[in-house]
């Protein structure tokens, strides 16, 4: 076992350091547009669907160590978290299979303490653009606001996926629109708590919908 952690440590970390010199200087390569950006809010939960992750690119270096992002405790979301450590992001550890309660208590905490958080509303199985009821329960247990975000850019790839994730081309310009802050009520009754994650999700195509006209 011992022999096995070993190998897949080393695996992750050649990985890592044939992968990093690319990825941040591609990083580096964006021009970045934030339209209702509302820096100085108090934390928040920044709501993105799964495969329009490159939008959370839009935080600028010095304010990605207040923005703590979801990564998983598997293999991909080890290398996953070096990845995101190194470009300047805060961490927290688990998904909702696995480590799922921890990570749902460290997100809270993680907010109760000042810092915002990134969340695939969609992920991690989707099905696509539809908010799951997560993200409206730590809302209502953090009472931190929801800011969805939605990115525009000239895509160079996109991956045959449930979230037919997308890449930018390198040196793309990437427009991310910020929704209004939705403050969920710490009282929920299901049919309220099924308005609210409604209200976040029509709020994700009418920002899209403004952008295509």
């Amino acid at each position: 076992m011992e022999n096995k952690k070993f190998k897949e440590k080393l695996k992750i970390n050649s990985l890592y350091s044939l992968i990093i010199p690319f990825f941040y200087s591609y990083d580096l390569s964006f021009r970045h547009k934030k339209i209702n950006y509302k820096k100085d809010l108090p934390p928040a939960i920044y709501a993105i669907w799964h495969g329009k992750q490159y939008g959370l690119s839009s935080f600028s270096k010095k304010d990605r160590k207040n923005v703590s992002i979801l990564v998983s405790k598997s293999n991909d979301g080890e290398l996953i978290a070096k990845i995101c450590d190194t470009i300047g992001y805060s961490l927290v550890r688990g998904s909702k299979g696995r480590g799922g309660a921890k990570a749902l208590r460290d997100i809270i905490s993680a907010l109760n303490n000042g810092q915002n958080i990134a969340y695939t509303v969609d992920g991690p199985k989707g099905p696509i653009y539809k908010v799951k009821e997560g993200i409206i329960k730590i809302a209502q247990l953090s009472q931190a606001p929801i800011i969805p975000m939605v990115p525009q850019t000239k895509v160079i790839f996109e991956a045959k996926s449930w979230d037919k994730y997308q890449i930018p081309y390198p040196f793309a310009k990437i427009t991310t629109t910020f929704g209004d802050p939705i403050y969920i009520p710490k009282e929920l009754t299901e049919e309220e708590e099924e308005y609210y994650r409604q209200k976040v999700e029509d709020k994700f195509f009418e920002i899209n919908n403004n952008l295509l006209k």
